[in-house]
């Protein structure tokens, strides 16, 4: 497995753009049932259409903390949906046709344990040199040192010629498809020394957890250019970047260059907060800010769109296996799920831009029909809200009320510290739903708020009773999803996290979660990874290692009014893009959206 150096820092934006990893180790990434297609982005603009500008915001970071190192923390922009316009990846998952869409790849196969990528041809960085297979395997030489996820399953890139390159698998999975084709493009040109440093350590058997590993990952990390760059039809103009806003100008021999219609990208700078009253007035044409319900109401009200497409992602509670050990038994946790309307607690705070997860499977619900067996998911439970049915379990787990309203058993009430993010407001609210519904029904939860640079190194730590983490990811493979509680937050958390023993019991045998979710990903046929998937989703349904609260629906206020149209009607397939594939993007790269 490829080592997993890199630098976090849990801010709220973050969090939900981590909900849209393909490239860290950290977190799997993998693709749909489905195969890649060679049917590329169609025209939906004209030539009357071009021009224009199109404005969108994201919080990016200035310099000098800010730079244009797009492998290093804090680069401008980084992380942003916005990056595709300029470093945009070989390919765009198209979520409704479960396929991928070329960008810079003009096709792909499978070939052995060999993916084969060839590029488009004419296409030049803004520089004017010629965009070529260098730019791709130097992208992932120095993405080795990234810890990017495809080098947990190959061992090499290279250059077959010009136009053509060539990854060669040591480990068969059906991951790699996104892993490689799911990553922004870096030059040659201004990577390529770092590249063959990289190429030479590991080549000489170097890892990233040695001494010279760390202290090349720094000097990736440290490095500076100079200047923005890009190979996407547009570029950052690096004089106007300002505490306020950027500006994106066309790179005219960059890919789409010629099909896209606008001819500059605004993008405000600010978080929910500096952006609600821009948005408001007009000046914004496109946000993805997570807004809350009188907000949401505010824009509508104005006569703007809302767009609510799936994040995938959400709160969840996550419960210490050694510090709540009366939760070890299945049936209070089950107990826990149907004792408060977890609808209601998402509603709170979004509205219709939140909903309960139906299928309980530790990933989106919208997931499920094209992974688990079609003769299983009626055996996935729901967890509806029923406080009989939850009172029913607690007794049948010999638990009875005192004269204080709290359950106990043997003289000991359950009683709980709750942690949970301060700054982040929707989750915030969440809790206090969870905690107030969960003392009315018997359990009392005594609620703790940290900001979350601290909340979360003690999740990670295992110093916490029960809390709320993240559950679900921004992936089309419900595996990526399922790291999450069984890895991230458990076993591969610097402290242990939760501390939940991978080896259970359940109603279908025992599982070994973590040798199951391998076998989820092993070769390259997903076919056949649908019943490893099955067998991971109706043991979680049962056992509910974590509880999922509700999943998070973007709502994403549309402007139609000021300078864009072209947005597609309600109900169309654009508008079930992940957010790691983002809808807008396709509609600005392919055309569809122009000026008034």
């Amino acid at each position: 497995m490829a080592d997993k150096t890199i630098s976090y820092s849990p801010t709220r934006r973050r969090l939900l753009r981590d909900a849209t990893f393909t490239s860290l180790g950290l977190i799997a990434a993998a693709c749909a049932p489905g195969t890649s297609g060679t049917t590329g982005t169609t025209t939906g603009g004209g030539t009357s259409a071009k021009g224009g500008e199109f404005h969108g915001a994201w919080p990016y970071v200035l310099a000098p903390q800010g730079h244009w190192n797009y492998y290093a923390t804090n680069a401008i922009l980084s992380g942003a949906i916005y990056t595709d316009l300029f470093i945009p990846s070989l390919a765009v998952y198209n979520w409704a046709g479960n396929k991928y869409d070329y960008w810079l790849a003009e096709s792909s196969k499978q070939n052995g344990d060999n993916y084969d990528v060839k590029l488009r041809a004419g296409l030049k960085w803004d520089d004017g040199k010629a965009f070529t297979a260098k730019d791709v395997v130097t992208t992932y030489l120095v993405g080795r040192l990234a810890a990017y996820g495809i080098w947990n399953f190959i061992d090499k890139v290279e250059a077959v010629d010009d136009l053509n390159v060539r990854f060669h698998y040591t480990k068969p999975t059906s991951l790699g498809e996104r892993l490689i084709l799911r990553n922004g493009i870096k030059p040659d040109s201004i990577f390529g020394p770092l590249a063959k440093k990289a190429q030479d350590f590991y080549a000489g058997g170097g890892t990233n957890s040695t001494d010279a590993g760390k202290a090349l990952i720094k000097e990736m990390n440290d490095f500076r250019p100079a200047n923005p760059y890009a190979i996407g039809p547009y570029k950052i103009d690096g004089a106007s970047v300002t505490a306020a806003q950027l500006t994106m100008v066309r790179n005219t021999g960059g890919l789409f260059a010629d099909k896209v219609n606008f001819d500059k990208i605004v993008i405000y700078q600010g978080e929910t907060a500096e952006v609600t009253p821009l948005v408001l007035n007009g000046d914004i044409d496109y946000a993805t800010h997570g807004f809350p319900l009188a907000t949401d109401k505010a824009f509508q009200d104005k006569g703007y769109r809302i767009i609510r497409g799936p994040i995938l992602t959400g709160p969840a509670l996550y419960i210490n296996w050694e510090k709540a050990p009366e939760l070890q038994d299945k049936r209070l946790r089950q107990a826990i799920a149907m004792a408060f309307n977890r609808e209601e607690a998402g509603k709170i705070f979004y509205g219709t831009s939140a909903r309960a997860p139906k299928y309980m499977t530790g990933y989106s619900d919208g997931l499920v029909p094209n992974w688990v067996n079609s003769g299983d998911v009626s055996k996935l439970n729901a967890y509806a809200f029923d406080t009989a049915k939850a009172d029913q379990l607690m007794k049948d787990a010999g638990y009875a009320k005192g004269t204080d309203g709290i359950y106990a058993k043997g003289g000991k009430a359950l009683s709980y510290e709750l942690s949970f993010p301060s700054d982040f407001q929707d989750w915030a609210a969440a809790a206090t739903y969870a905690s107030d519904a969960l003392n009315k029904f018997g359990i009392k939860i005594t609620p703790r708020g940290a900001i979350r640079s601290t909340q979360l190194p003690d999740m990670n730590s295992g110093n916490f009773q029960i809390g709320l983490n993240p559950w679900g990811i921004g992936n089309p493979h419900p595996q990526a999803s399922l790291v999450r509680p069984f890895r991230e937050f458990n076993k591969d958390a610097p402290g242990g996290g939760m501390k939940y023993p991978l080896t259970q019991t359940y109603s279908g045998g025992s599982i070994n979660f973590d040798t199951v979710l391998d076998d989820a990903i092993t070769g390259y046929d997903t076919a056949k990874q649908k019943d490893p998937i099955t067998k991971l989703s109706l043991a979680f349904n049962e056992l509910l290692p974590i509880i999922p609260i509700y999943e998070r629906l973007n709502n994403n206020p549309v402007n139609e009014k000021a300078r864009v149209t072209g947005w597609k009607p309600e109900g169309d397939p654009i508008y079930t893009q992940g957010g790691a594939d983002n809808f807008t993007i396709v509609m600005i790269m392919d055309a569809t959206l122009h000026k008034i």
